[in-house]
């Protein structure tokens, strides 16, 4: 069954070498008007001879570029990703209309950014991007991670088993 965009949702907290598995308290990172892929399709390697009659390619490495996240400027997430500094963060993207992650789940350790966009006139919402940077692959962890929404702007995240 398809699934919409509604309550997708992207969690952090502050990352622990000590514990690697994600389990914890998480915060919401912003009310989020857009969400960027936490996984990239691996790039294409031309393996084409002087022998072949049409271009071949086998598969390469995935790119991890930064991703930016867009939301309504509101002072408590400007603040908060901005109290990050450069700390390490465990960052899970949510999707599925539950808004706790029942169609899909990534998880990866990133830092986070977060500024004000551009005005661009009169009569509009400001807005913030925060931006990420991963430093590990995102990894699919639907199956692996139990969220539970604490209705109180914390979530708590639980390993399956």
């Amino acid at each position: 069954m398809a699934s919409t965009s509604y309550r997708t949702r992207v969690i952090v907290k502050e990352h622990t070498d000590k514990q690697a598995d994600f389990a914890g308290t998480y915060n919401l990172l912003v009310a989020a008007k857009s969400v960027p892929s936490p996984a990239s399709p691996p790039n294409t390697v031309e393996s084409t001879t002087m022998e072949d009659d049409q271009q071949t390619f086998e598969k390469g490495i995935k790119t991890s570029d930064s991703r930016e996240i867009t939301g309504n400027l509101e002072k408590e997430y400007l603040s908060k990703v901005d109290g990050y500094g450069d700390k390490k963060l465990d960052i899970i993207h949510l999707y599925g209309t539950d808004g706790i992650g029942g169609v899909a789940k990534y998880a990866y350790v990133g830092t986070a950014t977060a500024t004000p966009n551009d005005v661009g006139g009169n009569d509009e919402i400001l807005e913030m991007t925060v931006t990420v940077i991963p430093s590990t692959a995102s990894e699919l962890v639907t199956d692996k991670l139990t969220v539970v929404d604490n209705n109180d702007g914390t979530f708590t995240v639980t390993v399956v088993g």
